[in-house]
């Protein structure tokens, strides 16, 4: 997504609202598309585009997930998450569900490094530039 906002603005970047570990109990039903876990690395961020907000973008990774060089999840800090996944040869996805919160769009990946889980969830705000050009959430 950020290659593709890259188009529509001189400048995009990644505003962390909130980055740490939280329980299963926490996920709330999200916890359903992932694996049993004693932890799970949360990372919530703001995308911007020439400072405008563009999307909200949560992303939930089971410990497991978080080995080897895949443990750099945990320190992304403003890097677009895009940046790092898919610079990888061993990205895969298992679905991708698109739907509405109230007028906005929204999607859901789960996604899968070296055969790892992640959940990643999109909320595609007003200033979007998605809603200007018709462009689709499942690009």
């Amino acid at each position: 997504m950020t290659r593709r906002f890259e188009r529509h603005c001189g400048r995009v970047h990644v505003e962390p609202q909130r980055e740490c570990f939280v329980t299963r109990d926490q996920l709330g039903e999200e916890a359903e598309h992932l694996p049993d876990s004693p932890r799970y690395w949360l990372r919530e961020v703001v995308l911007l585009g020439d400072n405008q907000p563009w999307l909200l973008g949560r992303t939930v990774i089971p410990l497991e997930t978080l080995t080897g060089p895949d443990l750099a999840l945990v320190d992304l800090g403003t890097l677009p998450l895009g940046r790092y996944l898919f610079s990888s040869d061993e990205l895969t996805r298992d679905y991708i569900h698109i739907g509405r919160q109230d007028a906005l769009w929204a999607r859901r990946s789960r996604l899968r490094l070296a055969g790892k889980p992640l959940l990643l969830t999109e909320l595609f705000l007003p200033a979007s530039p998605l809603y200007a050009t018709g462009s689709s959430v499942a690009e």
